[in-house]
């Protein structure tokens, strides 16, 4: 049995109350937060962007940088015995593991989630979101995740965008200027279904929540990027950002993500060195003569 639990406010803004006082068999809940939202009209048919720890962190990092680009406060968190039990210390302070944001004007709301949830209960989680993105007139959902490759990806790659729309899934415009931009460093025309694969299947809780949305008619889309395996990828995470910004009409979310990318470009040099290390190592290695004097190998 799952529901939605909400708090009501006092006048004051200091109490609150249970609206819905029934808790018996609640194993899910997203959990208004009274002291930071006062009600649902603070948020305005919000957009909402949802990321979870995955390959490179992308999705993750993404999230947590608009977070703290936008100012945004805590507005819920999930409540589920499904969700491993813990709390998360950040910037001094401790939080749910899985939580809502919203920003000042309502209309952007981020969904993260940095705990592992309970597979039998993935779908008491998924109910209680969906419950809680209906009822609070939830316009379009888009959800951030990584691809993993081996090695470090192309520094020029751009974000795999797939719509529930049927429309095409790219109106940015991205794939082609990095179809064109790939012609011309190769000198030979470059066929756009080669960047990344006509068919595709995310799954998790990305997967959940798209679905979920598809089942509800909620307009949605899944940003998808090439991710080293094992590898924070903040530059990942600022090149789905930037695609955010251009696929959307919503001016808040037009995001500075200089920092991203300097850090990404320090990672970057910082693994090159050690791969660029590790191979003059090996070649070093293969080129030692050894023996095998007295059944003893030197080398």
């Amino acid at each position: 049995m799952t529901k939605i639990k909400t708090k009501g406010i006092s006048s004051s803004g200091n109490t609150h109350t249970d609206i819905d006082s029934d808790t018996v068999g609640v194993e899910t809940r997203i959990k208004p937060l009274a002291n930071i939202i006062q009600g649902k009209n603070n948020l305005d048919s919000p957009i909402l962007i949802a990321g979870f720890p995955g390959t490179g962190l992308v999705g993750s990092i993404s999230t947590s940088y608009i977070i703290n680009k936008l100012h945004m406060n805590q507005i819920a968190c999930v409540e589920s015995q499904y969700i491993v039990p813990g709390v998360i210390y950040a910037e001094g302070k401790l939080r749910h593991p899985c939580r809502v944001y919203a920003n000042e004007q309502g209309d952007v709301c981020v969904l993260v989630c940095e705990a592992p949830i309970i597979m039998e209960g993935m779908y008491s989680v998924l109910d209680a979101i969906s419950k809680w993105i209906l009822s609070n007139n939830v316009k379009e959902v888009t959800v951030l995740d990584g691809i993993a490759v081996e090695g470090l990806p192309d520094s020029k790659r751009v974000p795999m965008i797939l719509s529930s729309n049927g429309r095409q899934a790219d109106a940015a415009n991205l794939i082609e200027e990095n179809v064109e931009a790939k012609s011309k460093e190769q000198g030979i025309a470059v066929d756009n279904s080669s960047i990344y694969p006509t068919t595709a299947f995310v799954g998790g809780m990305a997967g959940g929540i798209l679905s979920s949305c598809l089942s509800n008619g909620i307009p949605c889309k899944a940003m998808l990027i090439y991710a080293a395996r094992g590898i924070p990828d903040p530059e990942g995470a600022a090149i789905l950002i930037e695609s955010v910004s251009r696929i959307t009409d919503n001016e808040n979310l037009k995001i500075d993500t200089q920092q991203l990318r300097d850090k990404g470009a320090n990672i970057r040099a910082n693994m090159e060195k050690i791969i660029q290390s590790y191979t003059r190592q090996q070649q070093g290695q293969a080129q030692t003569p050894t023996s095998t004097e007295g059944g003893i190998m030197y080398g």
